[in-house]
């Protein structure tokens, strides 16, 4: 769809269409052509499916104020954010709509008092009110939230509210609403649990998909670096340290690494804030409020944290780590690159991610490449150019300001005056520069060693080295899980820390996740653990490139395997039928890359071979 018609043209009231004349707007974006018309005009149930900014905000709110009574002071409207960073911005951008009608607007979410918020939803009488799932539930369990005359409720992000387990407060929400409503839904994916949430709480409602773009951005430079784990501080320095210039956000999987690296980027002299759930909203003001005006000119946060964040102008964007959903990814760079200016997107990564890696790269159709952190000399000398920078701006402001030496100076030129300039600067330079210089030296490289690649794109034992394994799990989506829950299910049953199990990717009916090496057994242990009366299994997924030879010793009589899988790591042939797990461990494990046809019935999605490699691997459900 084009967009072959303006505001303007858009069935509105005339004080919403000025304010969007104010605002500069002129064309809407597909959603939006979509959209507002038809629900300005009609009451109707409505899905709408379209990309993270895409316009989705003004999509349903133009249309939402445009259905508000003035006369009427009671709530009319309920809009559900997974985000309280969401729900600040759809409750700003609602007020800029409705400045010239003045339609009362408010946000309710947790992390601040529920108290506050009970006396502004009394004193301001709000006919919108945006609010987190949880909250919205406490205050219609306290009986301080009444939508008796609701006749709208929107669900923005409902695919993230489902990831961050707000599903069931959602349909508890949505029972609270009058019968006699209009439900609309705007949401990125279609898992089956939205599916399900539509067929049973919408009343045959109007779809619009808008098709997705191109996931890659031509004026974004996407880049990374493959280095050990220990180092991933240092190396995200190391890369600060080569750039001339920066204002840019870095994302991190976790509140703690978010805490760890703004710490470490602080002390090393790059001034960095972070954003993270655990802030008061008061703190998050400032801490925004800081970034915007460059006071500080890095912001560390993690996704979660960082959704309705609209910065323009950033030059960089750098993942710390890869985040669990490709998707965001796409998300995260996306912050760059705006308006026709360039950007660059810089990935830090560990050995393991390499494989997601790939994925992204054919996801967005676009090459990642890979580099190798700066060299020693280069920091250094990047290092002291940036230093005879300042130097100069001190000497100027000095050679300014000749009279405004305190009398304690001449102390101090008598004490050195017998110093010659060549001494002098040998000793500015060691004063400023040692205790960086050493630490460069220390470990000079940070890269992890990438081994060779066999031909036709095979690789000799692995494309990288890995201290994970990738373990399949068959449970997912559809069995009510959240990355969180099952997360938190595994690592009660085995006994690892939470924070160990990684590159969790959870699908509608299955899910992978990534464990360190040694605890291998202590996963493949687990017999008992039941997620919605069904029994959870394991299974090491060749997906992250292990395989060939393990040398292990016999490991028969395990689970059943019904289908086949033929081929190995090289193009292997085998076959595994029924019983045993097929020969020792330490033999080809029919993995690998080999192509891949959809046969056989195994409830893991096909069968572990064992026997020579020489042919293609075929398996009843493609892992990847």
């Amino acid at each position: 769809m084009e967009n072959t018609i303006s505001f303007a043209d858009f069935p509105l009231k005339e004080t919403l269409l000025t304010a969007i004349e104010d605002r500069g707007f002129e064309n809407p974006t597909e959603i939006q052509q979509a959209a507002v018309p038809l629900l300005a005009e009609n009451d109707v149930d409505f899905v709408g499916q379209a990309q993270t900014g895409t316009g989705k905000t003004a999509a349903f709110s133009l249309p939402l104020l445009n259905k508000i009574d003035g006369e009427n002071k009671n709530i009319q409207a309920l809009v559900l954010s997974p985000t309280r960073e969401l729900a600040n911005q759809i409750c700003e951008e609602m007020r800029k709509f409705s400045i010239h009608e003045r339609v009362r607007v408010m946000s309710v979410y947790g992390g601040t008092s529920i108290d506050n918020q009970v006396r502004n939803l009394k004193k301001l009488k709000p006919q919108v009110v945006i609010g987190t799932p949880g909250r919205v539930l406490d205050l219609l369990k306290r009986g301080i939230l009444k939508l008796d005359s609701a006749k709208i409720g929107v669900l923005d992000e409902a695919d993230e509210m489902l990831d961050m387990g707000f599903i069931d407060d959602v349909k508890e929400i949505l029972s609270h609403l009058p019968e006699k409503k209009n439900t609309w839904m705007f949401s990125a994916t279609m898992p089956p649990a939205i599916l399900d949430l539509i067929k049973n709480y919408l009343n045959e409602p109007e779809v619009i998909k808008i098709k997705k773009k191109t996931l890659s951005n031509e004026n974004i430079t996407q880049k990374y670096y493959a280095v050990r784990p220990r180092y991933m501080n240092e190396a995200v320095c190391r890369v600060l340290d080569s750039l001339e210039d920066y204002y840019g956000i870095i994302f991190t999987r976790t509140k703690l690494d978010a805490k760890n690296l703004t710490d470490e980027l602080n002390d090393r002299g790059f001034p960095t804030d972070s954003l993270h759930g655990d802030m008061d909203q008061r703190h998050r003001d400032i801490t925004m409020k800081r970034f915007k005006q460059k006071t500080v000119k890095l912001l560390v946060c993690t996704d979660v944290a960082a959704r309705g964040i609209d910065v323009d102008h950033l030059t960089h964007v750098i993942n710390y780590g890869l985040p669990q959903d490709l998707e965001s990814y796409v998300h995260r760079i996306g912050r760059t690159g705006r308006a026709g200016q360039k950007g660059i997107a810089i990935s830090i990564v560990e050995p393991s991610e390499m494989y997601k890696l790939r994925q992204v790269e054919r996801m967005t159709k676009a090459q990642i490449l890979s580099e190798k952190l700066p060299s020693i000399e280069l920091l250094k000398d990047a290092m002291v150019r940036r230093s005879i920078s300042k130097f100069e701006d001190v000497i100027t402001a000095v050679e300014g300001n000749k009279d405004d030496m305190d009398a304690s100076f001449d102390v101090f030129k008598d004490e050195f005056e017998d110093l010659d300039a060549d001494k002098l600067l040998k000793v500015m330079y060691t004063y400023i520069f040692k205790d960086s210089m050493e630490k460069l030296d220390e470990t000079p490289v940070l890269d992890a060693q990438m081994r060779e690649r066999g031909p036709k794109g095979n690789k000799k034992g692995g494309a990288f080295e890995s201290n994970h394994i990738r373990f399949f799990v068959n449970v997912g989506r559809e069995d009510g899980l959240t990355i969180k829950g099952l997360v938190n299910n595994i690592s009660e049953v085995t006994n690892i820390e939470a924070r160990k199990i990684k590159n969790v990717s959870l699908k509608d009916r299955f899910s992978f996740i990534e464990v360190p090496n040694h605890y291998e057994d202590k996963v493949m242990a687990v017999r008992d653990l039941m997620i919605n009366d069904r029994n959870v299994k394991f299974e090491v997924s060749n997906e992250a490139g292990r395989g060939g030879s393990r040398g292990g010793g016999s490991r028969s009589g395990g689970r059943n395997f019904r289908g086949r899988r033929d081929g190995g790591r090289d193009g292997g042939r085998g076959e595994s039928r029924g019983g045993s797990r097929g020969g020792s461990r330490g033999g080809n494990r029919g993995g690998g890359y080999g192509n891949r046809e959809g046969r056989g019935n195994s409830r893991f999605g096909g069968n572990r071979s064992s026997g020579n490699s020489n042919g293609n691997r075929k398996s009843s459900y493609d892992h990847n």
